[in-house]
């Protein structure tokens, strides 16, 4: 694929919401890996609900990873505005999580024996010019929206398909429009897949990477962090892909059906992971060469469409069920989106 093996560099590593999104990361990929052996064959209704349809399945872990993203950013990131799918309740990590957890999570001060507020200008107290337990409004920066699927793909989950990932895009909150949209400008995206093994992260202005395992497992020892740079679809590759993704309703599938043939035009087959945060990392990784999907809510591709735009390629964002595109050109995505 179109990427080059280097160092993940400083700047990105720095970043404080980059901190703060490999600390979401750690703590969806700890409970994703703990819950998925209780799952079972047998897809048990104590643990597996639905949601629209039996196929639209969602589990209490992924009710559970939402309650301690939300009560960490309520802790971490108060005056931000976090939207998720499941609407669950806040749960605080540090009641929840062992020490030895704990103390992987950058914005934990062992300390003070809790959470502390991140702004924008550095780490919590401690660390050379951060922001201390203390840090006010005025020092934490816009106020920004954390969108958050903690399990996307959450029937590949249930059924142990590795093609599963926890996913966040933040965006500045919209000044005089009606907050949670997404219509801000975005500044980060991470997408981190515990069944592949592997993170994906950007940030605006600085580029897309693919690490392999958790961000959080390479910040010890203050060793450099292999990462792949994404550039999208070398040129000259021969054959063309395209992913995408289907509703569970009948009703709304059998129009997707019959829109497939044009959708397809300019590509030779097509592919469906069921997850759109990874088919947006796949089009920034250069595996696939374009993506289209209607009826996504705006947390599935938060994450993954900024990772696209940072790999130098183009996205539309469809908002809360329209078309959302991907591709190497505005004229590609302009087509997906009017085809589908």
């Amino acid at each position: 694929m179109n990427s080059e093996l280097e160092s993940l560099p400083a700047e990105i590593v720095g970043l404080p919401l980059l901190r703060i999104a490999s600390d979401l990361s750690l703590m969806a990929w700890e409970q994703m890996v703990a819950w998925r052996p209780l799952l079972g064959a047998s897809l048990d209704a104590s643990v597996v609900d639905t949601k629209t349809s039996p196929n639209d399945l969602v589990t209490r872990a992924d009710a559970q990873i939402e309650a301690l993203v939300r009560g960490y950013l309520n802790r971490v990131r108060p005056h931000d505005l976090m939207v998720g799918e499941e609407g669950a309740e806040a749960l605080d990590p540090v009641e929840f999580f062992p020490p030895d957890l704990l103390l992987k999570l950058h914005a934990f001060d062992s300390e003070a024996g809790g959470l502390v507020e991140l702004g924008e200008a550095g780490e919590h107290a401690g660390v050379p010019g951060a922001a201390g337990p203390d840090v006010g409004e005025e020092d934490s920066g816009p106020r920004l929206e954390w969108h958050v699927d903690p399990i996307d793909g959450t029937v590949n989950y249930v059924r142990n398909i590795e093609h599963h990932a926890f996913s966040v895009g933040v965006c500045e909150a919209a000044d005089g429009r009606e907050a949670g949209l997404g219509l801000g400008d975005w500044r980060i995206g991470l997408v981190a897949s515990p069944g592949l093994g592997a993170t994906w992260l950007a940030a605006a202005g600085r580029g897309a990477f693919r690490i392999d395992g958790r961000l959080s497992d390479c910040r010890e020892g203050g060793s450099a962090i292999p990462a792949r740079r994404l550039r999208g679809t070398p040129p000259g590759l021969s054959g063309r892909l395209l992913a995408t993704g289907f509703a569970y309703a009948l009703s709304n599938r059998g129009a997707q059906l019959t829109k497939l043939d044009d959708l397809m035009t300019g590509y030779d087959d097509i592919r469906r992971c069921g997850s759109a945060a990874l088919d947006l990392c796949m089009v920034a990784e250069g595996r696939v060469n374009g993506y289209a999907e209607r009826g996504l809510g705006i947390y599935d591709y938060a994450g993954g469409a900024v990772i696209v735009e940072e790999a130098g390629l183009k996205v539309s964002r469809g908002g809360s069920g329209g078309p959302t595109a991907a591709a190497d050109s505005q004229e590609e995505v302009d087509r997906l989106v009017a085809a589908i």
